[in-house]
């Protein structure tokens, strides 16, 4: 056996460290190198790059000798092979300072990590660069390179730019105001004036941080807009792509509630996602859309042919789906299903019709108007009158008219020790399902309330927000969003909306026993119903207006008789204490 390692002796009072079999032997630390390297490169052929990435660390750390630029060498091909071209490109500069100037293989790995990283220009320089210095063979890869670089630089800038600029001129100015304007470097002020003047608190806090909201019409042109670029760089490898994004979101995918392993799925997912829109990327800026596009239109008469014939089927397809939307909303009304009819109503004006624009649509407003009133007298005609009688001696009797449910106090419940049934949980029950969708559905309305721009569908969604709040018996924010969506709807002289809006106004007067207030509403909703000559209207309120008047008289006759049996008792208590 041959002498020891320093490295391999083990210092008294210390446990000797564990060893793989092959480390106990005492290589010299060239053997070592050697076997280090071939094992990186047989688990980088096996496709465990893990292991090889280990392996070429400990040859590169062992103890320097002259095959240290091979062992980088290697390993910049390693790293370009499995997308990390920034690592590949420190090789090659490490790999360049152990050899003598003007290496060829050592520059031309150099410049085909510059050329992953899209650095085109330094790569084109290194590559005049050895066109110069080298001789002989060793030009042609260069030259091969080169050709490939100035190709780049052709479909980046070459015949398919002018078009491209020409086209979208109008957006360059936003383009350079936003991006490509350098910004003036800040006066340096303190801390609390910067706070200051942002609006900021100088404590170490949780900063609320304020989410930009996307509507849905962006967020599908962003869908779009991805699927296209997919689909121009990975071809019919698109599908794969969208499959792979959507199972980072897909619970039986995931399965983080069973398995210790979820974060490491989610994690290979998200990689391999950032690996190919890493790729995608470098494929674009090697060939932008716009050039891809250029090289695709060989003749320009027939693509726009084309474009024209698939945007009248769309528009065609568009036309024949909101027949069929008006037709099913009138089989809702004859069927008088308001319910059934609030929520197709919802679904196709919150999903399908906003992803809609007007060049599609040209009608948009006008099926939006059309939907929005049929809704609208639906709603209207649940305002019949009553098959019972009315009495004003029942205080539920204006609640029951309208159609809401009167307020009762929160039960007690008592909690028995031992009986479970008789416990009460925040994040279970009935009532925790029912305020889960109610939340769900107000955030649903506030996020389309903050896109739209048509009075009438703000009245509309300002009007559901309303409800949703009555059911939840928050009585004075419906009251507010009733208020709004009457000046909603007075923008756009919509009656039938002001006057929905004004009975919800009359429902949360009712619920809440304000006869006085509720006299006004009812006296502004009398005169709507005769500005939309409905008589069955008019007879509705004015039959509100008559059990609303009783309210009123019998509260005072209440009231004068406390009065009157109060004024006794202070005058017989004087008596009894005259004598």
């Amino acid at each position: 056996m041959g002498s020891i390692d320093s490295d391999m002796i083990t210092p008294a009072g210390v446990l000797v460290p564990r060893l793989n079999p092959w480390e106990i032997m005492d290589w010299p630390s060239k053997q070592r190198r050697s076997i280090y390297r071939s094992w990186a490169q047989h688990f980088s052929i096996q496709r465990c790059y893990g292991a090889a990435q280990t392996y070429f660390e400990k040859c590169i750390n062992e103890k320097p000798s002259d095959d240290d630029f091979r062992t980088l060498l290697m390993r910049n091909k390693f790293n370009r092979s499995i997308a990390r071209p920034e690592e590949a490109l420190l090789d090659s500069q490490k790999a360049a300072t152990l050899v003598e100037p003007g290496n060829a293989s050592v520059n031309l790995l150099m410049a085909d990590a510059l050329y992953d990283l899209n650095r085109f220009e330094d790569n084109k320089l290194l590559l005049h660069d050895n066109l110069r210095g080298q001789v002989g063979t060793t030009q042609q890869p260069f030259k091969h390179r080169l050709t490939i670089v100035n190709e780049n630089f052709k479909d980046s800038v070459g015949d398919s730019m002018s078009p491209f600029l020409l086209r979208n001129s109008a957006k360059l100015s936003t383009i350079h105001e936003l991006v490509l304007k350098p910004k003036k470097p800040s006066e340096p002020m303190p801390r609390w004036l910067a706070n200051k003047n942002r609006t900021e608190c100088d404590v170490q806090s949780l900063v609320e941080k304020n989410n930009r909201r996307i509507s849905p019409l962006e967020a599908a042109w962003q869908q779009r807009k991805k699927k296209c670029f997919f689909q121009t760089y990975l071809h019919r490898s698109w599908v794969d792509v969208a499959f792979l994004k959507s199972l980072r979101d897909n619970p039986n995918v995931v399965l983080e509630n069973y398995f210790s392993t979820a974060a490491e799925r989610l994690n290979m997912m998200n990689k391999s996602c950032e690996h190919l829109s890493k790729f995608s990327r470098m494929l674009h800026a090697r060939s932008p859309m716009y050039n891809e596009a250029y090289e695709r239109m060989e003749y320009g008469e027939k693509a726009d042919k084309f474009h024209e014939a698939n945007m009248f089927r769309i528009q065609y397809q568009t036309r024949r789906n909101m027949v069929s939307i008006l037709r099913t909303i009138t089989a809702l009304r004859a069927q008088n299903d308001i319910r059934r009819l609030r929520k197709f109503v919802e679904k196709t004006m919150g999903e399908y019709n906003v992803l809609k624009t007007t060049r599609v649509m040209p009608w948009k407003i006008e099926f939006m108007n059309e939907v929005y009133n049929h809704l609208a007298l639906s709603l209207c005609e649940s305002y019949r009158l009553p098959k019972s009688k009315i009495s004003p001696y029942d205080n539920n009797s204006m609640c029951h008219l309208l159609g809401v449910s009167p307020l009762k106090p929160s039960e007690q419940r008592t909690v028995v020790f031992g009986d479970r049934s008789s416990y009460t949980y925040e994040d279970s029950g009935d009532a925790f399902e029912q305020a889960k969708e109610f939340k769900r559905s107000k955030l649903a309305l506030e996020n389309r309330l903050s896109f739209a721009k048509l009075a009438i569908e703000r009245s509309y969604l300002l009007y559901e927000l309303a409800d949703v709040h009555m059911a939840q018996n928050q009585q004075v924010r419906c009251l507010f969003y009733a208020q709004k969506s009457i000046a909603e709807a007075k923008k756009c002289n919509s009656k039938i909306w002001e006057f929905l809006a004004t009975m919800q106004q009359a429902k949360s007067h009712a619920i809440l026993c304000k006869f006085e207030r509720q006299s006004d509403v009812l006296d502004a909703a009398y005169q709507l119903a005769k500005e939309l000559k409905s008589p069955q209207l008019c007879t509705f309120i004015e039959l509100c207006r008559m059990l609303n008047r009783d309210y009123m008289t019998l509260r005072k006759m209440l009231q004068l008789v406390a009065s009157k049996r109060l004024r006794s008792r202070l005058s017989n208590r004087s008596l009894t204490e005259k004598v």
